[in-house]
């Protein structure tokens, strides 16, 4: 059961991404604002959300918020399978570990050392079954299993908005192309 406290905090937690999901035109800024509220309310020393590429079986970096911000580099495609991230993606469960150190799927440990980090968490973006991506986040002080119980509170609500606003874009470039196809016919168009 959950103590009173931790249920707050779930509750501004979700609050929090809720608002996120409306603050954005674009779907990388609404991730960023959804991986900031990651670091605003769990602690966490940066946290990444990233959507997966279907054709290419990879995911694709969208958003990074706390002490790392940019979506490009070595993590910005990750395939699944590989990494931590990949492995998430693959089995579609989460993932805490307070003992990254000693983790053998961190490779970096001089990285892990000098900045410190503790403990990782991440979790699958699923909505009807289907992976959507995956949010993760790094964190200099042990983590409680409240983190995973907080980012699952949201995870849905994330998955849900990544898939409205790639539809929303999809609908958009429909429109786009039936637009451009009617002003540009040199004939009479009859719609039945």
């Amino acid at each position: 059961a959950l103590l009173l406290a931790d249920q707050m905090r779930i509750t501004t937690f979700l609050k929090d991404v809720g608002i996120a999901l409306t603050r954005g035109n674009t779907l990388q800024e609404i991730l960023r604002h959804c991986a900031d509220a990651i670091v605003i309310n769990l602690d966490a020393a940066f946290a990444r959300i990233w959507i997966l590429n279907k054709e290419k079986d990879v995911l694709e970096l969208q958003a990074s918020a706390g002490m790392y911000t940019h979506i490009d580099g070595p993590h910005g495609q990750i395939p699944v399978g590989k990494l931590k991230i990949g492995l998430i993606a693959k089995e579609q469960k989460p993932i805490l570990t307070n003992s990254v150190l000693d983790d053998i799927q961190f490779g970096n440990k001089d990285w892990v050392k000098r900045e410190g980090m503790v403990a990782f968490a991440g979790y699958p973006l699923i909505i009807e079954g289907r992976l959507v991506g995956v949010m993760a986040m790094f964190a200099r002080k042990i983590l409680p299993e409240f983190t995973l119980r907080a980012l699952a509170a949201v995870a849905d609500v994330i998955a849900l908005g990544i898939v409205h606003k790639q539809d929303e874009e999809e609908l958009r470039k429909s429109e786009k192309r039936f637009r451009t196809i009617f002003e540009n016919a040199n004939d009479g168009i009859l719609m039945v």
